[in-house]
């Protein structure tokens, strides 16, 4: 049996709709996946987690600075108070159960509030030379590289010392939380992806995947070991009922 995916979204207040990238889904699809789009349902986190057998953090906007102790930055962006009581909600229930946790952009940014790390409101201001990590280019093409650390999953899953990834973003994690480690990042500084230091599968990264991997197969197995892990914890819960 395929494990099923639950993607979170995003949501736009002026037109009243969820809305979610269609690559996330063709993402999701292509590694083996059920796609799983969740609206943000905080009083439903229970019912969810028992429907889902992984959880996918999807990129958007900027989280409330509130949430790791801060106040905002004039270069803060919109916020969503619904998405962020429900993301950060439910990625610490995912986690707590031991859910595979995949998150990409915002999503990454979201697993490290949860546990407990803080953001960069502002990457320009906070960390002077770095380099344009909003890029002004297709969304599929890489504007700039990463180093991958040594002896993490993420060299295990794509073999690669280094890679060139694309950028949208104008935050980015300062401290990382207690239970992850960093495991890429860009010459400037920047962290680009992190992950969990126990067994479940849980992994950030910075850039966005899902709309490259089309042309740069080798980054499909971000999505692929996700499910994988998803597809384990599904027998194993299976298993225990």
């Amino acid at each position: 049996m395929r494990p099923v995916i639950g993607i979170t979204c995003s949501f736009d207040y002026s037109s009243d709709k969820f809305q979610l990238g269609g690559d996330y889904v063709e993402a999701v699809r292509a590694a083996g996946g059920i796609p799983f789009i969740i609206p943000h349902e905080e009083n439903l986190i229970d019912e969810i987690i028992r429907v889902i057998d992984g959880l996918l953090l999807s990129g958007g906007g900027d989280i409330d600075p509130c949430y790791f102790g801060s106040e905002p930055w004039p270069q803060s962006g919109s916020i969503d108070p619904l998405r962020d009581a429900f993301e950060l909600a439910i990625a610490t229930k995912a986690k707590a159960e031991g859910m595979p946790l995949f998150g990409i952009c915002r999503g990454m940014q979201v697993m490290n509030v949860a546990a407990g790390g803080d953001i960069h409101q502002d990457i320009h201001s906070s960390l002077p030379g770095a380099y344009k990590h909003s890029q002004e280019a297709p969304r599929w093409y890489p504007t700039h590289r990463i180093k991958i650390t040594n002896n993490t999953m993420l060299k295990t899953i794509l073999g690669l010392d280094e890679l060139r990834v694309n950028s949208f973003h104008h935050q980015s994690i300062n401290r990382v939380a207690p239970g992850y480690r960093i495991s890429a990042s860009a010459n400037d500084g920047v962290t680009e992806a992190i992950e969990g230091l126990g067994n479940n599968f849980a992994l950030g990264v910075q850039f966005h995947p899902e709309n490259m991997f089309k042309r740069y197969p080798v980054l499909l197995n971000l999505f692929k070991f996700h499910i994988d892990a998803s597809a384990r914890y599904l027998s194993t819960r299976s298993q225990n009922h």
